[in-house]
């Protein structure tokens, strides 16, 4: 996804986008683990300072969380979910550092990953570098329809990379291919704008009886946070007719609105925690994360994790998750409306500290 201002509205000035952040230094070792060398390792973000230390008690409390929770979800003797993760890799830092969630988390049988907006080439980039230096290169990555030529400082993490290539099959006929081979089975997460999803739908109309879900980061039903009126979201407002068809389709729909994700940063001290695991993924995520730095203050909002850790524990980690009958406007407003709507689950009411407390040890294990 791309945001504004850290958010994914459009024309909005959120207070917690000014949160102060902080740089850290890249060892010559991280950065070969993250897959950097040469300039690229050289021109890294570097700082200094003491990093914030949480209290042995709380540490102590989030590990025994993480290790629980991730336990729970692997002690069912299922086999893992299959996913398909439909991203914008290269905009915003979420969806990277979502893609790593993907990666490591045990519970997930990943089929592919899917490129859309903008231009989904170099993105597809990132995403084939991201799985290569983690050693995940069984995992297929289709590119979706290019909308426009952007640039994001990320691409150029990958811009050389030639090692994993994107598969020849576009994303949309991906997609429709494996939900009929593996009918009811797929969860589809969609955590940028809903393009390649759209297409799918126009192959196969009836995608919706063959999926077992649809996760999206999407949509903002009531408000943001620190803020009093809804406003678009950037995942729908940026294709809004296929976002309208999308949202008409009748999928078997969870979003996790801006109402949510809004609530949800990562704090100096989370990041530090990631940053010490020093593995191929983690060292890659903190080099994409100083590319993506658009002033020292800049912090990441966890939007798209949070549709991450939906599909892995459903439920786990909002206090509400109404059904509610959601219609996309022409102006790219998602809206309530009975006769209008069709029925999605709307996660609302973050667990902030329960999800980070599991999300950094899924990416730490």
């Amino acid at each position: 996804m791309i945001g504004f201002c850290g958010l994914h509205s459009i024309g909005t000035m959120n207070a917690l986008s000014q949160r102060r952040g902080r740089r850290f230094s890249l060892s010559p070792a991280e950065g070969e683990r993250a897959g950097v060398r040469g300039p690229l390792l050289a021109n890294a973000l570097r700082g200094s300072g003491k990093g914030v230390m949480a209290s042995v008690f709380r540490f102590t409390i989030s590990a025994a969380l993480a290790s629980f929770l991730m336990g729970a979800a692997l002690a069912k003797d299922e086999p893992p979910s299959k996913i398909i993760l439909d991203t914008d890799i290269g905009g915003d830092i979420d969806d990277a550092w979502a893609l790593g969630f993907v990666l490591n988390y045990a519970g997930f049988d990943p089929v592919g990953v899917t490129i859309c907006d903008g231009n989904t080439p170099a993105r597809a980039n990132i995403a084939c570098k991201l799985l290569h230096v983690t050693g995940h290169t069984n995992i297929p990555v289709a590119v979706g329809r290019k909308t426009r030529d952007d640039f994001s400082p990320q691409f150029s993490w990958a811009e050389d990379f030639t090692a994993l290539k994107p598969i020849a099959q576009p994303a949309a006929d991906f997609i429709v291919e494996k939900a009929r081979k593996y009918p009811g089975e797929i969860t589809l997460i969609a955590i940028g704008p809903l393009q390649n999803v759209a297409d799918a739908l126009r192959k196969e109309p009836g995608l919706g009886k063959s999926l077992k879900r649809a996760v999206f980061m999407s949509g903002c039903v009531y408000h943001p946070a620190g803020q009093t009126n809804p406003v678009p979201e950037w995942n729908v407002v940026a294709a809004t007719k296929d976002a309208q068809l999308v949202y008409g389709a009748g999928l078997p729909l969870t979003i996790v609105p801006l109402d949510s994700t809004t609530l949800v940063q990562l704090k100096t001290d989370e990041r530090e925690r990631v940053r010490k695991r020093d593995s191929p993924l983690t060292s890659s995520l903190e080099c994409l994360y100083r590319l993506w730095l658009e002033s020292p203050d800049s912090r990441m909002t966890l939007h798209d994790q949070l549709a991450v850790a939906e599909t892995a524990t459903p439920g786990a980690f909002f206090g509400q998750r109404p059904v509610l009958h959601i219609y996309v406007d022409d102006r790219g407003f998602t809206r309530i409306d009975e006769q209008k709507g069709k029925p999605v689950t709307v996660c609302l009411q973050p667990r902030r500290d329960a999800f980070m407390d599991y999300y950094v040890g899924v990416l730490t294990h």
